[in-house]
């Protein structure tokens, strides 16, 4: 991984995950980090150092989410578990001031993205699937994501099923026939990440090769039959805002 921080934050992350399962706490990893235990290939050596951690879970399980992370050594971060407690909790370790932010029932960012009922996919991270998700419903995607990006298509196949190691194309085509506006940025997302490509990619066969697997992605998103509320979307376009703006920093773990 680079430095030995870096190091100490993954296998910091795998026990917690852990510690969480063997106390019926239901967490997984997402983020940057989560990308690192599933990424190896050529481009995965290209991607950030995290020290944070970033999870996701249940909010059901709140009080025993604080509860797990008091056994674990951590303290709550009181101003912002005030403020933000109904989605998200934050907690802190170590005189540097360790972050975990744990997202609780849906990831919301540009756009909002529900993974509760898709936690038992994997047994550490949120799906492959949903991590590539996590980053192309980024509108304003930066270098540092479209690494992330390239990285998973690199060194996992397309396919139609859920997997821990497939990128489901059925569930991202339903998804996005379902919302015009994470349509329109992961298509948009989709242009970036084949831009990026063409200059990036160290090989003429590498570039082909993730040339059609963006390619293949985009097919499924326009080829997948939509309903009459996402033409009607459609038909306003971007005349009307179609995500979220994200506070400077909310994000930046990612």
């Amino acid at each position: 991984m680079g430095s030995t921080e870096g190091i100490e934050s993954a296998e910091e992350a795998e026990r917690i995950v852990r510690s969480a399962g063997d106390c019926g706490v239901t967490l997984r990893l997402i983020g940057g980090l989560a990308i690192r235990f599933h990424c190896h290939g050529l481009h995965s050596t290209h991607l950030r150092e995290y020290h944070d951690i970033d999870l996701f879970g249940l909010g059901k399980q709140r009080r025993r989410i604080f509860s797990l992370f008091d056994k674990l050594g951590y303290s709550s971060n009181r101003e912002f578990n005030l403020l933000y407690s109904d989605t998200r909790l934050q907690f802190v370790k170590g005189e540097h001031q360790k972050n975990v932010d744990v997202f609780l029932d849906k990831f919301e960012m540009e756009h909002t993205l529900d993974f509760r009922r898709r936690l038992t996919l994997d047994d550490l991270t949120i799906p492959i699937t949903d991590l590539l998700l996590t980053k192309l419903q980024n509108v304003k995607l930066e270098a540092k994501d479209a690494k992330d990006v390239v990285a998973i298509l690199e060194d996992h196949e397309l396919g139609h099923r859920d997997d821990r190691e497939i990128i489901n194309l059925d569930y991202l085509a339903n998804l996005c026939a379902r919302n015009w506006g994470l349509y329109r940025t992961i298509m948009g997302s989709l242009d970036k990440i084949r831009r990026f490509v063409d200059e990036d990619a160290p090989s003429t066969a590498g570039v082909k090769d993730l040339t059609r697997k963006v390619e293949t992605i985009r097919s499924s998103l326009v080829t997948e039959k939509k309903g009459l509320r996402w033409t009607a979307r459609s038909l306003i376009g971007e005349r009307v805002k179609w995500y979220k703006e994200v506070e400077v920093g909310q994000g930046e773990a990612y």
